[in-house]
């Protein structure tokens, strides 16, 4: 397969740089992000984080508004919003990934007006020129999400901190990413001690995504509206 080859032979055959191409297969299918095939190919293939589908197709249901913490190219947001036809909030630390956000966006044209882009560090409580909490977000905005999808490199556990009201009123599905076994725990119990009973999910075996570390998982934390059941593992 592509991604496979040598990087050189990879290099070769493929496109240099980075530019707006549209998804070809699976769950991203027809979305248009910016790639890079030396680290987006498996992406452009449709065989990114593929563990995460069963779930994402459970948990969005239509009129289901989101969160998408850690937005990085767009890629997640255009899921959630596809999945659900909803309103789809994407939160990005990095000041050049959301201003490319916006011209991400606009490329798709069917979800462009559902998705919202917005520069944060999301953590325990609002303050300074980006720190926002999720909790005045959705109950200062009013915007409460009936699903959150995060992966914001080790500070979920904070972000977490600072969606106290959102786990206890609104009860929002939950796929977070982790990149430690401490930070696993810690964001375990957290939800945990809200009443959610978050699982594991592992990487596939088969030509798994490349990571930057060793720990790489996910918890899947089912919210109060009642999903069907899905698998507890891959």
């Amino acid at each position: 397969m592509i991604s496979s080859l040598p990087a050189a032979l990879k290099n070769r055959l493929l496109p240099r740089g980075t530019n707006l191409r549209t998804v070809r297969f699976g769950i991203g299918r027809g979305a248009v992000v910016p790639i890079d095939f030396t680290r987006h190919t498996r992406l452009y293939l449709g065989l990114y984080e593929i563990e995460l589908n069963r779930y994402l197709r459970t948990f969005c249901k239509p009129g289901v508004r989101a969160f998408d913490v850690g937005a990085q190219i767009g890629y997640d947001a255009i899921i959630l919003a596809r999945l659900t036809r909803a309103p789809v909030l994407s939160l990005e630390a990095d000041s050049d990934l959301a201003t490319a956000l916006v011209s991400t966006f606009a490329a798709n044209d069917d979800v462009a007006g559902l998705i919202s882009a917005r520069q944060a560090t999301v953590t325990r409580e609002t303050g300074g020129a980006d720190a926002l909490a999720l909790d005045d977000i959705a109950f200062g905005e009013g915007f409460a999400p009936g699903m959150i999808k995060m992966d914001i490199d080790g500070g979920e556990v904070e972000a977490l901190r600072g969606a106290t009201r959102i786990l206890r009123d609104v009860r929002p599905h939950l796929i977070i990413e982790t990149h430690s076994i401490e930070l696993e725990r810690d964001c375990g119990l957290l939800l945990g001690s809200a009443g959610y009973k978050p699982r594991i999910v592992h990487q596939r075996r088969w030509w798994p995504d490349r990571r930057p570390t060793a720990h790489n998982r996910w918890l899947i934390a089912e919210g109060a509206n009642q999903a069907p059941a899905v698998a507890s593992s891959v």
